[in-house]
This record gives structure tokens, C-alpha cells and sequence, in this order.
């Protein structure tokens, strides 16, 4: 026994029979409608079979409607009007404010997110975010929970139902207090890379608070080139900054957090290393739903451009030797 095929009624079966209604004959529906004559049959009797059973009567003045016609004529001109609606709040929407939820990470959201915000409005003043700061692990629960829409987060993260785009790359520097990071410049001759500093009498390096991905980060430095031990002593970027500026020890900082935290701790040196630099991958990443949305390739198009400003700035000004007071 073969399988049934799954047939429907279709909202151009609906109109053409809401004309037929209206108009009183087959030609000026047909016409009001656009179609011909045998077009608009064809979707009547097609309407006629799903529903199994006549619509409407022939005579000389026209049609008579069946008691099944009048019961489906009542029901159709209400799903045409609630059809009607959507479209309208569609057309409405577009033409409005755009209204989506955004996370990002709490290591970079309070530097970042200035220039993003400039920057989408500039670009698509319609499009408002509801913004979320949060550790990665967080973020990521709440976008496959249906809570967010998208969020700017380290990446890789290789969870397969979050599409990403990788936007910029955010590079570590050596941050404390400058005769402390004197110790590294005077054990080696030029910049040293990251796995010359096991060599060096560094001390603890600090890091943040179980729960961040930077500090993650952080550690996972350290066991690749073996460095010594990483304490946890901080819940925010900015206070860990100012630990190692009073000379609480050592730690690594993103370019992304330098201009902010050297200006709110002047007496905080810094030391860029040698390649291979340590750095993390910032990127976007969304949920399957919002692929395609013109949106995210705005949103995307603005963190990339914020970050990478914010990148070359800090760069600018440690080479220029403004602040990297052990360099």
C-alpha cells in the first residue's frame, strides 16, 4: 500500500475562493486575482478535494454557496486577516528597530564595547542590542538555551551548533611593576619569547578567578612553556591590574585591556614578547537560527573593526615607548 501524499490547504486556494465569494463568478475572480479563468478552477476544485466535498453551486446568475462553502468562507477570512496581520508586523518590524540579545566575554566587554556601539550606529541605527557580560562558559549556556542570539567570546570554542567567524587576534603582554619586569630585560638580550621565561626568576604569575576563560588562557601559557605557578587572586581584569601594579607579582594582560588599566594604574609596566607571541582568538558566534541575518554580519563587521583599533592603538603606544615604562 503506497503512502499517502500529504496534501494541504494553501493560502492561494483561500484568496481565490475569498474572491470567488466576492465577486460572484468564476471570470471576475479570476480577474481580480490576476489569473485566468481556468487557473482559478483548477485551484478551487484542488480546495474542493482536500476539503471533500463541493464549495459552491453553479446557475445562470452565478454561484450559490454549499453550507460546507459558507462554514469554509467564515474560517478563511479569518486566517487571511491573522495572515494579514503577521505580514504587517513583519513590514513594521523592518522598518523599525531591530532588537537582539548579545553576550561578551567580561575580560573585554568594558574595553571593547565603546567602539562596537559607535560603530553599529553609525553603520545600522536600527539595530539595539540587549547586552549580557559574562564568563565564556556562560554565554555559550545561555545561547543554546535560546536566551541570546549571538556572543563575541575566545574562540575556539567547537561547539557544533554555534556557527563562528574569527575576528581578531588579541596578543598578551608581561604586566607589573617595573623593577620587577626589569629582572626579565636584563636576563636576556632583546625581547625573549614566552618559553625563555621559565628560565627567568619571575615569581608566581597572577591570574583570574576560576570561572574565566582569560584566565584559562593564562594557564594554559604557562604549562606550554612552564612557567611557575599561577595564583588566582582577581575577579575582574581591572583589579588584577591593579595587584600586580603594587606589586603583587606578575601577569599577562590582552592588548585589548592596556590603554584602559595603564591610564588607571600609570605606575603598571609592561613587556611585549618575542614571536611566538601568546594571544587569544577573539571571534563571534550565533545560533544556527540567526544564520544568514543580515545582522550578524553588521554586528561581526563592527567588533572586528572596534577590535583591531583598539589592537593598533596599543601597539602604537608601546612601541612608542608612552607606556611600557620596563620595555
Amino acid at each position: 500500500m503506497g503512502k499517502e501524499e500529504d496534501v494541504r490547504v494553501t493560502l492561494r486556494q483561500l484568496r481565490y475562493f475569498r474572491a470567488l465569494v466576492e465577486h460572484g463568478s468564476f471570470s471576475r475572480a479570476a480577474e481580480s486575482v490576476f489569473v485566468s479563468q481556468p487557473a482559478l478552477s483548477l485551484q478551487i476544485q484542488e480546495l474542493e478535494g482536500i476539503l471533500g466535498g463541493p464549495l459552491v453551486e453553479r446557475d445562470r446568475r452565478g454561484i450559490i454557496l454549499t453550507q460546507l462553502g459558507r462554514d469554509v468562507h467564515q474560517q478563511a477570512l479569518r486566517v487571511l486577516d491573522e495572515t494579514l496581520l503577521l505580514e504587517t508586523l513583519g513590514k513594521r518590524f523592518a522598518e523599525t528597530s531591530l532588537r537582539v540579545s548579545v553576550g561578551m566575554v567580561s575580560t573585554l566587554a568594558p574595553y571593547l564595547l565603546p567602539g562596537v556601539l559607535e560603530r553599529l550606529q553609525s553603520a545600522s541605527p536600527r539595530i539595539e542590542l540587549d547586552l549580557r557580560e559574562a564568563s565564556g562558559q556562560t554565554l555559550v549556556s545561555d545561547l543554546l538555551a535560546g536566551r541570546l542570539d549571538a556572543a563575541v567570546v575566545s574562540l575556539p570554542l567547537g561547539v557544533l551548533e554555534l556557527p563562528e567567524r574569527e575576528l581578531f587576534e588579541d596578543r598578551f603582554l608581561l604586566a607589573g611593576r617595573p623593577e620587577r619586569l626589569a629582572a626579565v630585560t636584563h636576563a636576556f638580550e632583546g625581547a625573549p619569547r614566552p618559553p625563555d621565561l621559565s628560565r627567568a626568576d619571575l615569581g608566581p604569575l597572577l591570574t583570574l578567578d576560576e570561572g574565566h576563560c582569560l584566565g584559562e588562557q593564562i594557564r594554559g601559557v604557562c604549562a606550554t612553556w612552564r612557567l611557575q605557578e599561577v595564583r588566582r587572586g582577581a575577579g575582574s581584569l581591572a583589579t588584577l591590574s591593579r595587584l600586580v601594579a603594587s606589586g603583587a607579582g606578575l601577569t599577562l594582560l590582552p592588548e585589548t585591556a592596556i590603554i584602559t588599566e595603564r591610564k588607571n594604574s600609570p605606575e603598571l609596566g609592561l613587556f611585549r614578547f618575542a614571536a611566538p607571541e601568546p594571544s587569544r582568538r577573539i571571534g563571534l558566534v550565533h545560533r544556527v537560527a540567526s544564520h544568514g541575518q543580515h545582522w550578524i554580519d553588521v554586528l561581526g563587521d563592527a567588533v572586528a573593526e572596534a577590535g583591531q583599533a583598539l589592537v593598533n592603538d596599543t601597539r602604537a603606544m608601546i612601541q612608542s615607548g608612552t607606556t611600557a615604562k620596563a620595555a
